[in-house]
């Protein structure tokens, strides 16, 4: 199996010293399932690959531009990009290496990027169906994804008062249950970005929630992701009025499944096979 240095956002200060973060934890899975990669986590200067995740302005998030001396540069070595984002609207794309891009997240993110028609477009947590398809029946009515930093302070909150059916999905744990955990819900009520996404993955209808508490960005990477749906979802909305008038607000919310040809392109657009 081929192995690919890859770089993604972590819990804790290195990726895998803790349990990590459903959304920013997939790659493995994908590169694995999909096209028999296998992913070694290492340090930002010394990737070759980012994929799912809000981490095209990470490197710079982190060490603003004081990295940028010459002779930390790396122009010579190649950061490929497929199916990430930027996590905040202003913040520039700038890493030692020498940026390829393959797909980004969304039509904001390519814009930004100055992109053109050979970027494809959609962050790679679409293809979860196509390496887990859907199993039998729904076994929730509503499963709600609250963000993985505000877990905590929603089971405070409302762990006691939901109704029959309701089931809370914590995103520190294994990408496989959790995905079989959302695609066995009926509805998905989420303030994680990959909560609204899986859900569209596998045609469920989801509301956004606005979070328990603070979480970081300034909303950039929902509008990026809804560029690429063609649509938004309804929210952010709090949930004790989601809970309220639960029924209303579901009505409102519609499924958007990507097709086959965006799954397909976003594929071919992978730069290592």
């Amino acid at each position: 199996m081929r192995q690919v240095k890859v770089f993604s956002a972590a819990v804790g200060k290195k990726f895998g010293d803790t349990v990590e973060n459903f959304g920013d934890n997939l790659m493995a899975d994908l590169l694995r399932g999909l096209f028999s990669v296998e992913p070694v986590y290492v340090k930002a200067a010394q990737a070759e690959l980012i994929g799912v995740g809000s981490i095209l302005d990470a490197y710079y998030r982190r060490f603003g531009r004081r990295k940028f001396r010459l002779l930390r540069q790396r122009p010579w070595r190649k950061l490929h990009v497929w199916g990430s984002g930027f996590l905040d609207s202003a913040t520039p794309p700038l890493w030692p290496q020498r940026l390829e891009y393959h797909a980004v997240r969304g039509e904001l993110t390519k814009a930004r990027i100055g992109g053109g028609d050979e970027v494809a477009l959609g962050d790679p947590a679409i293809l979860l169906p196509r390496i887990w398809p859907k199993k039998g029946p729904p076994t929730a009515r509503v499963a709600i994804i609250p963000h993985f930093v505000t877990y905590r302070n929603f089971i405070e909150q409302y762990g006691s008062v939901l109704p029959p059916h309701w089931r809370i999905i914590d995103l520190l744990g294994d990408p496989k249950a959790i995905t079989a955990e959302i695609s066995s819900a009926e509805f998905i009520i989420s303030s994680s970005l990959h909560g609204l996404i899986v859900a569209d993955a596998y045609d469920i209808p989801s509301v956004w929630m606005e979070p328990t508490g603070k979480i970081k960005g300034d909303g950039y990477k929902f509008a990026d992701y809804f560029s690429f749906r063609g649509a938004t979802i309804p929210g952010p909305l709090g949930f004790d009025e989601i809970l309220a008038d639960f029924d209303s607000v579901a009505s409102r919310c519609e499924p958007s499944a990507p097709s086959t040809q965006q799954l397909d392109q976003l594929i071919r657009a992978f730069p290592f096979k």
